[in-house]
């Protein structure tokens, strides 16, 4: 959706060398366009400076997510298995995102129940909602 919206927008994908794969799939899966999977490619002071030049940041409750906050960045949070009220993004440019599901907050890396729908039911679509507002008109 941001391609279609703005062509010439770049989609960085940031995280740790075990995101790697994940950060892969996620790439596979925009058509066209400028998408960079830097996972485990950057240090954290190139992630910080990525960060700080975005027009807006989408993360997960990480490092990145509260930096993208401090940065006073426009940002989506996404919370599945983590508490959005334990540490929000304390911007008023951020949204926080959690489906709040009967089984969450666990906070469990690896979903007890096997099905990590606190994550996988963030749909695209949701996140979107929530981005769309935040960014610069092309």
């Amino acid at each position: 959706a941001i391609l279609a919206r703005d062509g010439a927008a770049q989609i960085v994908l940031l995280g740790s060398p075990k995101d790697q794969p994940a950060c892969a799939e996620v790439a596979a899966g925009i058509a066209g366009g400028a998408v960079f999977n830097l996972a485990g490619s950057t240090s954290l002071a190139e992630a910080i400076a990525l960060i700080a030049g975005s027009a807006a940041v989408v993360a997960n409750d990480s490092g990145l997510l509260h930096i993208a906050s401090a940065l006073n960045r426009p940002v989506v949070a996404l919370y599945g298995p983590t508490d959005p009220d334990h540490a929000p993004p304390f911007s008023d440019l951020a949204a926080s995102l959690s489906l709040r599901l009967a089984c969450a907050p666990c906070k469990q890396r690896e979903c007890p129940l096997g099905h990590q729908d606190c994550m996988v039911k963030l749909t695209p679509e949701l996140v979107w909602h929530r981005l769309e507002p935040m960014l610069p008109t092309p």
